[in-house]
């Protein structure tokens, strides 16, 4: 018998004998208490028959002696396998503990050393044992402004501090003066458009002129019949005998004509520059007109009392106009007792309280505080200065008489120190008054009447034009220190206005039909 029959026959006997060790296995019973129904993937296959043998590795019937399985391909002998090497290698026989272990020791030895590291460092600090300072005391809260801040003001310490805004000035204290500049026998008014520009109100249009020539540069002649000149924001309102122009200032075209139907008087701006209140003395009523889209959107009338200066705050949500006008040179002071009325811009003329309060004494101006508390009215013939205190139910109430100088003819008001500037023509003085206490802070007399006055926009001078026997002059105020220089022009200006930023102010002489360019 060779050697391949005699393994045929001993792997044979071997799987016969496997066999039958596995069906004695199965026929031995359990004991009743452990024995339980095996599962049906469980159980074992019927055993082979002596022309089959099961495969050692997938234990598939196969056939006997065949060498390998047609199932899985393995060799039926164990003893043909091919050894593989371990996954994880065992080790060497003659290794150390230390060898075998070194890794982990390295790992706990690093992260005691970092603990030591930081402890010691700790113990090693500066003033380690130094007793602990007491805590530093938590400082108190800032204060908070009582009362609410007014439009351009921030609360600081428990104070309302106005905030200059930016890119505005004032004149300087020596000016440069260029003029007199002759105008047309027709102007009516006139307006600095910028530093180097001027406007001019002409019954042919309105005129365009050098600030530093006197030149005409453009005729605007779609609006004709110019009156007087107002300053709204980025455009110019030109009033007529019917109606107002709207003009840009940067390129004088005309945008927006608005139609009124009556001669207006005053021009004020307020609710922070979205309302216009224009009066309308012949129409004994005052427009409200809206900035956003230039339009008329109320009117309110007030009987039959012909009302001309108007003031209003920042909200837009009180207002004062009255009945009192400036006389012109030489003519007494209108006969017919003055009256104020107290309105609220921002509702509808049919919804007004029609509040009416004597003022007897020609209300030639008329002033509202931003916020609205309160409000001013002078009395040209009565030489005094009327405060209006608003009451909740929507009155107003007369509070105690202020004396000023004589004649008091315009009231302007002194942000940056909550003051109010008070020019009197008759009195050659303008009189400053603080807001809240309503008390005398300071008289700055000049050599002259003062017959118009204008403040800069940071408020920190104001600009007075002057009378004189043979000559006017200018003066400008330092309004904190209340210092006056007076510069002479070589004629009587009656009017001063400022440019938007400050930097620039136009005196114009209606007599002479003259103006100077100030810078």
């Amino acid at each position: 018998m060779d050697h391949e029959t005699r393994s045929d026959i001993e792997s044979a006997s071997s799987a016969a004998d496997a066999r039958e060790a596995r069906h004695a296995a199965e026929a031995t019973p359990l004991p009743a208490q452990w024995s339980e129904p095996e599962p049906p993937s469980r159980r074992s296959p019927a055993a082979p028959t002596a022309d089959e043998a099961s495969c050692p590795v997938c234990l598939e019937r196969i056939a006997a002696g065949v060498a390998l399985c047609p199932e899985c391909g393995e060799p039926t002998d164990g003893s043909k396998r091919p050894v593989r090497a371990p996954s994880i290698p065992d080790a060497p026989p003659d290794a150390s503990w230390l060898s075998l272990h070194w890794r982990p020791l390295v790992t706990i030895g690093a992260i005691l050393g970092l603990i030591s590291t930081g402890g010691a460092l700790r113990y090693l600090a500066p003033h380690r044992f130094a007793p602990s300072r007491a805590a530093s005391a938590v400082p108190p809260p800032a204060p908070v402004c009582g009362a609410p801040c007014w439009s351009g003001e921030s609360c600081q310490l428990g104070r309302c501090v106005w905030q200059r805004p930016n890119n505005v000035g004032h004149l300087v204290d020596a000016p440069s003066v260029a003029g007199p500049f002759s105008l047309p026998k027709d102007a009516f008014d006139a307006l600095p458009l910028d530093r180097d520009r001027f406007a001019v109100a002409l019954s042919s249009g309105l005129e365009v002129r050098s600030s530093r020539t006197g030149e005409a540069l453009s005729l605007v002649t779609e609006a004709p019949n110019v009156r007087r000149l107002h300053r709204v924001g980025e455009v110019v309102y030109a009033t007529s005998p019917s109606r107002i122009y709207v003009i840009d200032a940067a390129t004088t075209r005309l945008l927006k004509t608005i139609e009124l139907g009556e001669a207006v008087g005053d021009i004020q701006v307020g609710a922070s520059g979205r309302r216009v209140l224009a009066s309308l003395p012949e129409a004994h009523a005052v427009a409200i007109l809206a900035t956003e889209y230039h339009a008329e959107i109320e009117r309110i009338q007030f009987g039959d009392d012909p009302v001309r200066p108007v003031a209003v705050d920042d909200s837009g949500t009180r207002a004062i106009t009255t009945t009192g006008q400036l006389p012109l040179p030489g003519q007494r002071e209108p006969a017919s007792g003055g009256v104020a009325y107290p309105f609220d811009p921002s509702r509808l003329g049919s919804e007004q309280d029609r509040v009416r309060t004597s003022m007897v004494g020609n209300p030639a101006s008329a002033l509202m505080s931003p916020d609205g508390s309160v409000g001013f009215v002078a009395l040209r013939a009565e030489n005094t200065l009327v405060p209006l205190t608003w009451l909740p139910s929507g009155a107003v109430r007369q509070e105690a008489r202020i004396t000023t100088c004589r004649e008091p003819e315009q009231i302007e008001l002194v942000r940056s120190d909550r003051r109010v500037l008070v020019r009197c023509n008759e009195g050659r003085a303008i009189q400053v008054f603080d807001l809240s206490k309503r008390e005398l802070v300071r008289a700055v007399t000049f050599p002259g009447r003062a017959l118009d006055m204008a403040v800069a926009p940071d408020g920190a001078q104001a600009v007075v034009a002057l009378s004189g026997d043979e000559a006017g002059s200018v003066a400008l105020v330092d309004l904190k220190t209340y210092a006056a220089k007076v510069h002479p022009l070589g004629g009587e200006p009656t009017r001063i206005r400022l440019a938007p930023d400050g930097g620039s102010a136009l005196a114009l002489g209606d007599r002479a039909k003259v103006a100077w360019v100030l810078q």
